[in-house]
């Protein structure tokens, strides 16, 4: 069970090195949180919160499910910054995807088939914090698009948020279905009939 902030306070604290992380507040539901990285679960333990074992935990934000708990304003901003911490202390993933040619040429095949001349592909994570795959309209200002070189007018799209658990991830088409390669351990809770997520290792 890692320290939380209050145990900490007599001792020297470390300085995380620097790299930039998604941004963690109060405001985001517990799943957020936790799909960004599986041990703030132990932190959120650490301070009476076993909200990632509850059926609300994509509801409410962290601030209110605290609250509900009796925690204080210095507890959740403490755990904020335990959590954000955490991720500053954690080795940041490739922040690249890798779409194979035969999963672009799949992928251009489906989208000609219902008449779109492009296709984007969103890979995120869904409620229950697995893994998805699923298909966009448009991408947004903050998303990073990846490609395949040889073949055109097919993307895969993916938040900052979404790579910092995914990035390095391999996106292939194999035995008839879509394929999510994550590079270290993880799960896919998608159950879309055009994804079939698969760990690697």
């Amino acid at each position: 069970m890692p320290k939380t902030r209050q145990s900490k306070a007599l001792a020297k604290p470390k300085k995380a090195p620097k790299q930039k992380i998604p941004d963690v507040d109060a405001s985001m539901n517990v799943m957020e949180i936790i799909g960004l990285h599986p041990e703030a679960a132990d932190i959120l333990a650490a301070y009476g919160l076993h909200c990632f074992q509850c059926a609300f935990n994509t509801l409410d934000s962290l601030e209110s499910g605290a609250k509900s708990h009796g925690l204080t304003d210095t507890d959740i901003e403490n755990m904020v910054n335990d959590i954000t911490e955490l991720l500053q202390l954690s080795p940041v993933p490739p922040q690249k995807l890798t779409l194979t040619e035969s999963a672009a040429k799949a992928l251009l095949e489906i989208a000609k088939a219902e008449g779109k001349k492009t296709c984007l592909l969103r890979v995120g994570s869904d409620d229950s914090g697995g893994f998805c795959m699923e298909f966009a309209e448009l991408k947004t200002s903050e998303d990073r698009e990846f490609s395949n070189a040889n073949v055109k007018d097919v993307s895969l799209i993916a938040t900052p948020q979404a790579l910092h658990r995914i990035g390095g991830s391999t996106v292939d088409f194999r035995e008839g279905r879509f394929k999510l390669d994550v590079p270290k351990a993880s799960s896919c809770g998608c159950e879309k009939k055009e994804c079939s997520c698969k760990k690697s290792g």
